[in-house]
């Protein structure tokens, strides 16, 4: 049964792969200067990733004016010199690059880490008002992104922990002796923010980390995602190189591949599995004291992240006491709305936070009202309960957020309302387009996801605070 199985799946995957669009020069070639783990010898600095990168970004420049040049056609493609999707153009400068924000007087140092497939830009405005209140702010650009769809496909996890290491020690490097450094992770950039705290606890000559904040962090995903290395097998046996692809999409999308290489999946499953064995490792030894305080920002509907795992694998991992919070979204449950989503994740995910002995601080983000769009905040620390009413609303055609909406404010140019994405000319945000089901080169879920959090607002105001008293001196 086990073979006939694995012939069943050789053969599935093998005619889903044929049937896929034809690839471009995208997904057949990438700037051969990345950054490997192997670079990092000895002296190696950010200053030096900064480097190599600026060479990275020159040979990308000359695939897209050479080779390429003649697959890229349309108005929207960003490896076309003339699109409204070009990177170079889009905006006032190329997001996809990583960037540092100097404080003149730093109260810390902060060093945001993007996700998967994605850029530093998807934490661009959470950079600008934490630099705004005094941090010397650091983007990186994890090795593999903000380039081309091939690049993911020949990236490894090592490169990205690599990459870590030499972008914390930077940050460290900027900000004076004693002020707080901290890790700010979105969706994989989370997994390698606490892959690095638990390689600082065992490694004393990497720099500490003081604090913690997650966005929608990648701590644990589908169990489906082990079998992911199969695609190896799959593309060897029918020499068929979209056999390496489980989506090739129009890349429309500046800041974020739209196309998804097997090998993403491979390496998110690697690290998320390290992370978790890390994890347990140190609650077996008794060091939960030695994690940092941790802030997390997390959708309670998530299609790409298992949100109980959050709480399994880290938050109840959490020294009791300590400043660490969870703040959960909730899905919008005005009341029309009631048979129409479906509610199924809130039994995984309750059970686990009506407990009364939480190690954390809990706060939820929900409907003020049964016939009420408008939220509120309630936060429990121990048995107690707070409320307060927050200057939000639900939007009316809006049921949930997502995986990929909370670090993104709705006045976003490229991922915003429609109102915002005017500027850009690039309404990724607020796309609306009807038809028939899969004629579409782009994503259906382009047109349905989530983008932007509509009460970001609230939650760059809660990031501030949180920091300012999870690091203050004791």
């Amino acid at each position: 049964m086990g073979a006939l199985a694995t012939c069943a799946v050789l053969y599935g995957w093998n005619r889903f792969a044929r049937a896929l669009p034809e690839l471009h020069g995208w997904h057949r070639q990438a700037p051969a200067a990345e950054f490997r783990a192997a670079d990092a010898r000895p002296g190696y600095t950010f200053d030096d990733y900064l480097k190599q990168e600026t060479k990275v970004f020159e040979q990308l420049d000359a695939l897209v004016a050479g080779p390429w040049r003649g697959e890229a056609v349309g108005e929207f493609d960003r490896f076309r010199s003339a699109s409204v999707c070009n990177p170079e153009k889009t905006l006032e400068r190329n997001w996809n690059r990583s960037f540092v924000f100097q404080a003149a007087k730093p109260i810390g140092g902060v060093l945001l880490v993007h996700g998967l497939s994605d850029s530093p830009y998807s934490l661009r405005a959470l950079a600008e008002r934490l630099h705004a209140e005094g941090y010397t702010v650091v983007g990186l650009r994890v090795p593999g992104h903000g380039t081309c769809p091939r690049a993911l496909a020949e990236v490894t996890c090592d490169d990205w922990t690599a990459a870590m290491k030499i972008a914390v020690r930077g940050v460290r490097g900027l900000i004076p002796p004693g002020t707080p450094l901290v890790l700010a992770g979105y969706s994989n950039g989370g997994a390698l923010s606490i892959h690095y705290v638990t390689s600082a606890l065992a490694d004393e000559s990497l720099p500490a980390v003081n604090a913690v904040v997650l966005f929608s962090p990648m701590i644990g995903i589908s169990p489906l995602a082990r079998v992911s290395p199969i695609y190896q097998v799959v593309a060897r046996l029918s020499g068929d190189e979209k056999a390496q692809w489980s989506a090739v999409s129009a890349e429309v999308d500046p800041f974020k591949y739209c196309s998804w290489p097997m090998n993403a999946s491979v390496q998110a499953w690697t690290l998320t599995q390290e992370v978790e064995r890390r994890l347990a490792a140190i609650d077996r030894a008794g060091r939960r004291r030695q994690l940092p305080p941790i802030l997390a920002m997390q959708s309670a509907i998530d299609a790409t992240v298992v949100v109980p795992k959050l709480i399994t694998v880290l938050f109840d991992r959490i020294q009791p006491g300590g400043a660490s919070e969870l703040v959960l979204f909730d899905v919008n449950h005005v009341a029309w709305l009631d048979n129409l989503v479906n509610l199924s994740f809130e039994r995984e995910i309750r059970p686990r936070l009506e407990r009364t002995d939480l190690p954390f601080r809990l706060t939820l983000v929900v409907n003020a009202a049964t016939n009420s769009l408008a939220v509120k905040a309630q936060t429990r620390a121990g048995d107690s309960w707070t409320e307060i009413a927050l200057n939000a609303a639900w939007p009316k055609d809006v049921f949930s957020l997502s995986h990929i909406a909370v670090p993104i404010p709705p006045t976003d140019p490229v991922y915003g309302t429609a109102d915002a994405t005017a500027k850009s000319g690039l309404p990724l945000g607020s796309l609306t387009m009807r038809g028939e089901h899969g004629a579409l080169l782009i994503s259906d879920s382009l047109l349905i996801r989530q983008r932007h959090n509509p009460f970001y607002a609230f939650m760059a105001d809660h990031v501030v605070k949180w920091l300012a008293e999870s690091t203050k001196p004791h």
